[in-house]
């Protein structure tokens, strides 16, 4: 038996919040303030923010017709939100390439994920480096 195995079990821990059915899914829980709008300086940084990460998300997706529509809807949602424009809502799909191109971009930037020989054993494939 090891050391771990035989310790004994604590009984007068109560379980976690998260470990029991009385705590409601985030998604179920209704925020009673009010969300506000950024400070018009916060917004212009943000705005800022999220054309530089619309460019480079364009520039990794080689300008692909899609890709690019795909960005500039979350594009413009972001910047009609931060300025108080109505908006239509934004497709979560739209958000999705989006952020699959920037993550590509800093895949790259770290160099890649090629595998290693060992994990193409693990993978039962053999890929090509």
């Amino acid at each position: 038996m090891s050391a771990v195995s035989s310790l004994p079990l604590s009984r007068s821990r109560s379980l976690r919040a998260s470990t029991t059915s009385q705590l409601p899914h985030w998604s179920e829980v209704a925020d009673p303030r009010p969300r506000g709008r950024p400070t018009p300086v916060v917004a212009a940084a943000l705005g800022d923010l999220v054309s530089w990460a619309a460019d480079i998300a364009i520039v990794l997706t080689r300008s692909c017709p899609e890709d690019v529509a795909a960005i500039e809807r979350v594009r413009s949602y972001a910047h009609a939100w931060l300025s108080g424009e109505p908006c239509r809502d934004v497709e979560v799909d739209d958000v999705l390439t989006t952020a699959a191109a920037l993550m590509a971009g800093i895949d790259l930037d770290l160099g890649g994920t090629s595998p290693d020989e060992d994990e193409r054993q693990a993978i039962g494939a053999v890929a090509v480096a």
